[in-house]
């Protein structure tokens, strides 16, 4: 009668046991099947429109930003974004201005709508602008460059909610044309969103200054750079010059060519010579 009672106590044991390590497989599982979800919360105005009628323009073209980083973020896979039907009434309720204020904010909220990751900013500037005459003539004088020009400056933050920290907080500028004004925004946008997923998917190490041109003249103020619009330079970027490593001074971009990129020197703590590399910062 003892022996029977032992063999049916370890049996039970044997029984608990099992269904413990059931749970934890089936919890490990499903913990490493959560998706990677991640809000993307409108972003903020920061800008001033002086040729715009109303505010409506400048509530469409936060909603197109936002927009152009919800399709580049389901576009490289790497993450699950939640639709704003999931979440739009709650974050209706929501004071806006207080979920960015700070990381911690914006983490709370997103652990309220049900996020592992919030991504939210500001749109600080945006100014298009008119280069000229859309004629034959005007093109062949203005070098081809596109009639338009759109410049935004869009700062940007991508928020662990559980870490309540940002894995990556940038202020991007983008200056980009087109053949009339909603094109040269739209492409403006483009950039910006293509630039804060690369970075953020395929993070640099940025203790090292990476090249991305070899300057081949310098003529007083003025350099050439053997890389041109595959580099994807944009006109106004700033960039270092490096020599060993060691950055010696600055240059911004004037024009970009299909071979080369013309730029001129802003900062300069050694003399700039050819075969010094520029980076990006």
């Amino acid at each position: 009668m003892k022996g029977r009672k032992q063999v049916n106590i370890r049996r039970n044991l044997y029984k608990l046991l099992f269904t413990v390590m059931c749970l934890m497989t089936a919890l490990t599982a499903v913990c490493a099947a959560a998706p990677r979800t991640v809000l993307i919360l409108p972003l903020q105005q920061g800008f001033t429109l002086t040729d715009y009628e109303d505010d409506q323009d400048a509530e469409d073209i936060i909603k197109m930003m936002t927009s152009r980083i919800n399709i580049e973020f389901k576009g490289d896979g790497t993450y699950t974004v939640m639709e704003p039907v999931t979440y739009e009434d709650k974050l209706m309720a929501m004071d806006a201005k207080k979920i960015t204020a700070d990381v911690q904010s914006a983490a709370q909220a997103g652990r309220e709508l049900g996020a592992r990751f919030v991504v939210c900013g500001k749109i600080n500037e945006v100014n298009t602008n008119r280069k000229g005459g859309t004629s034959m003539v005007d093109r062949i004088l203005s070098g081809f460059e596109p009639p338009y020009k759109s410049k935004m400056v869009v700062e940007l933050q991508f928020i662990n909610c559980q870490k309540e920290i940002a894995i990556l907080s940038k202020t991007y500028t983008a200056v980009r044309g087109g053949k009339n004004a909603p094109e040269a925004f739209k492409n403006a946008c483009n950039f910006v969103a293509e630039k804060f997923v690369e970075d953020l998917t395929n993070p640099v190490d940025t203790t090292k200054k990476v090249g991305v041109g070899r300057i081949t003249s310098v003529k007083g103020e003025i350099l050439t750079v053997d890389q041109g619009s595959a580099a994807k330079f944009f006109v106004g970027e700033s960039l270092a010059v490096i020599r060993k490593e060691k950055e010696i001074g600055r240059v911004e971009v004037l024009e970009i060519g299909k071979e080369e990129t013309i730029c001129r020197i802003t900062e300069s703590k050694e003399k700039i010579q050819k075969g010094d590399m520029l980076s990006r910062d």
